[in-house]
């Protein structure tokens, strides 16, 4: 395989953070310049080192401070198999109605970094009412409000994104969810991660990759290959890691698509990166329960306990007044 070696904001495309390119656009291999490490073409030579796995009855006590420290567990069997069959046959009849859609972010380097033979949608709500399942799972949820209760009084939903890899589509590059914002890594993170197998994940089909404990380094710092560990799981299964772990999405060399819903969840005082105001009408929010709707951003944020303060009011008050009115 070819070693290709990319800069933090490359030279010769001014402007440009090379983590969102996949590969080196003018060519360039082993850049002096360079400090991003991709690997090329399309490969799955890596060891498949399993991330630790919890089957039901979950054991909450030993899951939390692996993801606080390792960053990542893989939970066996997270939805039913009723509830698995039932968001596959919703999200079939929706993909059938609206077809695949190319990325247009605006950005040329991002819908890169999305993909090019990758369907992702937002606004999973209004496309088929099963999403709720995994955006509010109940055995889930808790975690992603514990591991972040340290430095955020309530948390949000930041995306919640359908992910189906075509076969032939690349490996993503290598990112963390943290650098949607400018802020520092800290020992608790601002944003946790639940994505939801709905194919089973192998190494040829485009299983995640993870680098444990990358939380941990500096933010410049790439992942080597093998420090990578493969999110191999069954349809059904779910990996929970910290947002702030080296992760991408693999290489899809099969000859079938893969299939997930990336759910993601950050501290309640950071904007999302999802516009759910947007992307869900006010009517469905109605139909949903308090936690869904708090998690949509109607309710008030109250730092109190991190002595922080007020935020996101509607006329000064709680946003629910404005969508009960």
């Amino acid at each position: 395989m070819t070693l290709i070696r990319l800069p933090l904001l490359c030279t010769n495309q001014p402007g440009i953070p090379s983590v969102l390119l996949p590969t080196c656009t003018v060519g360039s291999v082993n850049c002096e310049a360079c400090t991003l490490d991709f690997l090329s073409p399309l490969t799955t030579a890596i060891n498949q080192i399993m991330l630790e796995q919890f089957s039901r009855p979950f054991d909450w006590p030993k899951i939390l401070p692996i993801t606080q420290s390792v960053g990542g567990v893989i939970i066996k069997a997270a939805l039913s198999a009723e509830d698995l069959a039932l968001i596959n046959k919703e999200i079939n009849a929706y993909l059938e109605r609206e077809g695949k859609i190319e990325p247009e972010s605006g950005s040329e380097s991002y819908d890169a970094f999305l993909g090019f033979n990758t369907i992702r949608r937002h606004g999973l709500l209004e496309k088929f009412p099963s999403a709720e399942l995994v955006i509010n799972h109940p055995e889930l949820l808790p975690w992603v409000d514990e591991i972040m209760s340290p430095i955020s009084g309530n948390t949000l939903l930041n995306a919640a994104e359908l992910i189906e890899i075509q076969p032939g589509e690349p490996r993503q590059a290598a990112h963390r969810d943290s650098d949607s914002w400018p802020i520092p890594l800290t020992q608790d993170p601002f944003v946790v991660n639940i994505i939801y197998a709905l194919d089973d994940f192998t190494l040829e089909n485009g299983a995640t990759w993870v680098a444990p404990n990358s939380w941990n380094w500096q933010k410049t710092r790439r992942a080597n290959a093998e420090e990578y560990e493969r999110a191999v799981m069954n349809a059904g299964d779910a990996i929970l890691f910290r947002g702030d772990l080296i992760h991408r999405g693999g290489a899809n060399e099969s000859t079938s698509p893969r299939r997930a819903i990336s759910v993601s969840y950050c501290a309640g005082w950071l904007r999302p990166v999802e516009n759910s105001y947007l992307n869900i009408n006010r009517e469905t929010v109605l139909k949903q329960s308090p936690k869904m709707q708090s998690l949509l951003g109607y309710v008030a944020y109250d730092g109190e306990a991190q002595q922080s303060g007020l935020l996101g009011l509607y006329e000064n008050g709680d946003p629910q007044r404005w969508l009960n009115r």
